[in-house]
């Protein structure tokens, strides 16, 4: 029998879901215009490097999230000053304005996602206040709503264990870039999924590594990633937004 949380991983992890996740190339459409990526095997170096720097980045504000959300007897209030404080710091933690579109463009997504497509419509409960209460915020520029926060909110409004969200979060990331290296045309689709399955172990380290990383040391660990994603917008030309 296929469980609840099996089936819903496998609802996330389809290219279907309106979120926004393949219309960002996490800086390798500036690294394939300026020559630094241009086969398959400069591609796998640049998922190991990109990895290693969004796990470190990001995980930690994923896990702070899912674990501030898991508190049931706090007040909705409580849970989404926590969230804010967390929003701003990944807010400040990323200077890129590009990152910053991306981020804050699928976060948003991912909200209105779970409040259309996860949620009754009659339903009134802690859950559903908490994301509507971030949503509320974002609209009124109290906060930004970056992904990683997003994805920890609702990952654990959605019953995910706090393993398989890390899991998913960096899948899903890694899957963006090889999706990118396509459409970029630097490798064929089935090479793709050769570099996609490749990149399992230098994934398994990043999730291993940050395991109980707090917010305060998250951190960027490839300064040539970040620059190739700052220089984006003075691209002539792009498909991407990051």
């Amino acid at each position: 029998m296929v469980s609840a949380e099996t089936w819903l991983i496998w609802q996330l992890v389809d290219s279907a879901l309106p979120t926004g996740g393949f219309v960002a190339s996490a800086g390798l459409e500036t690294a394939f215009q300026l020559g630094l990526v241009t086969s398959s095997s400069d591609l796998d170096q640049f998922l190991r490097t990109s990895v290693h720097t969004y796990a470190y980045a990001s995980l930690p504000f994923v896990d702070a999230a899912f674990q501030c959300t898991a508190l049931p007897t706090a007040p909705p209030s409580d849970c989404t000053g926590k969230l804010f404080e967390l929003d701003h710091h990944y807010h400040i933690l990323n200077t890129n304005t590009a990152v910053r579109r991306a981020s804050v463009a699928q976060g948003t997504s991912l909200l209105i996602l779970y409040l259309k497509s996860f949620v009754p419509p009659d339903a009134v409960e802690h859950r559903q206040v908490v994301v509507q209460e971030i949503k509320r915020a974002v609209r009124l520029n109290q906060t930004y709503g970056h992904f990683p926060v997003c994805f920890g909110v609702i990952a654990q409004l959605l019953g995910l264990s706090q393993d398989n969200t890390r899991q998913l979060f960096i899948f899903m990331f890694m899957r963006q870039i090889v999706s990118a290296a396509v459409r970029l045309n630097i490798v064929g689709p089935y090479q793709a999924q050769r570099s996609l399955a490749d990149a399992l172990q230098a994934s398994q380290d990043a999730l291993e590594r940050t395991q109980n990383l707090s917010v305060d040391q998250a951190c960027q660990t490839a300064p040539a990633v970040d620059g190739l994603q700052a220089a984006h917008d003075r691209l002539y030309s792009r498909i991407f937004n990051s």
